[in-house]
């Protein structure tokens, strides 16, 4: 685990630069730590070079849980930049509010995501459709940029530790949802507190089953495997049957939860093989202490 405590998440990025082990892994593949460096540093410059000049630098971010979305998380914290997670959950005029809410002039898809978008009126907004077919718009977008290192291309004087890097909304309980602010210097000092406080090394994987467009995956899943040098691996949509296939399959140590997942967990018929993982920690809400015991008495794993 790294024993400073970086600045910036663009800081946490760079310095997976030559890091040849594995660092994103999901179900097409694997990428290395320093070809997730790479790619983000790509998608950087093409933000810079696509954000039109005076707008301000957010881009929404409507993708399941693919290795796009964390790519482009560190293309934002690259470039100085802001991601809003867009819920696809949401739906006709609201989806349409968020984006706009959040004055996003780039919004990353796919496209299963299409249909959602169909009829809203996004004036300004432009598409970038991550999953085109092989040397489509979208690949010959990012061709140019293929060399790019991080750094090369900020906005303005680039990021800095009062960057804005997520306007991640709330849920709404009180009325519309609110796009809170987070900056680069708070979770950089989030990830690196969460990384010394659970010890996360290199040799762990922090499994990400809950969607990134929440705060919960980013900050308390993705953050401290960056700060502490971990791979991650992604699962598109969380599912409780796939669940101990993925853990094993990644050799996850580590992943996070709401209550809500942990009582789907629970839900699924008990197995012989229940323990036979290499997960050490859960770190989540909502689930209360009978749950939280009882998952740990199946499964071997202590919720915190």
């Amino acid at each position: 685990m790294r024993t400073t405590t970086p600045e910036t998440v663009a800081e946490l990025i760079a310095s997976q630069w030559g890091d040849h082990r594995p660092g994103l892994k999901y179900a097409d593949g694997v990428l290395s730590h320093h070809r997730t460096a790479r790619e983000a540093a790509a998608r950087a410059a093409l933000l810079v070079d696509l954000l039109p000049p005076g707008a301000e630098p957010h881009i929404g971010v409507l993708l399941d849980n693919t290795p796009e979305f964390p790519l482009w998380l560190g293309a934002a914290a690259l470039a100085g930049a802001a991601v809003a997670g867009i819920n696809p959950t949401r739906r006709g005029p609201e989806l349409a509010r968020d984006i706009l809410h959040t004055d996003c002039r780039i919004l990353v898809t796919e496209r299963a995501h299409l249909p959602l978008l169909r009829g809203l009126d996004l004036p300004g907004v432009r598409l970038l459709v991550t999953d085109t077919d092989e040397g489509g718009e979208y690949e010959a977008l990012l061709a140019p940029y293929a060399g790019a290192k991080p750094g090369d291309a900020t906005l303005g004087p680039g990021p800095t530790p009062s960057s804005r890097l997520l306007l991640y909304f709330t849920s709404g309980s009180t009325g519309a949802p609110k796009a809170a602010i987070c900056t680069q210097g708070r979770l950089a000092g989030a990830g690196a507190s969460l990384a010394r406080h659970f010890s996360v090394t290199p040799d762990d994987v922090h499994y990400i089953c809950m969607p990134l467009f929440h705060g919960n995956a980013v900050i308390a899943d993705w953050l401290p495997a960056l700060a502490g040098g971990a791979a991650v691996a992604l699962r598109r949509r969380f599912s409780a049957s796939a669940f101990l296939d993925d853990v094993r399959a990644y050799e996850a140590t580590y992943f996070t939860y709401v209550g809500r997942a942990v009582q789907y967990l629970l839900a699924t018929p008990p197995r012989p093989d229940d323990r036979a993982h290499t997960l050490r920690l859960g770190f989540g809400t909502e689930a209360g202490a009978v749950d939280a015991a009882r998952f740990a008495e199946r499964f071997g794993v202590r919720l915190v």
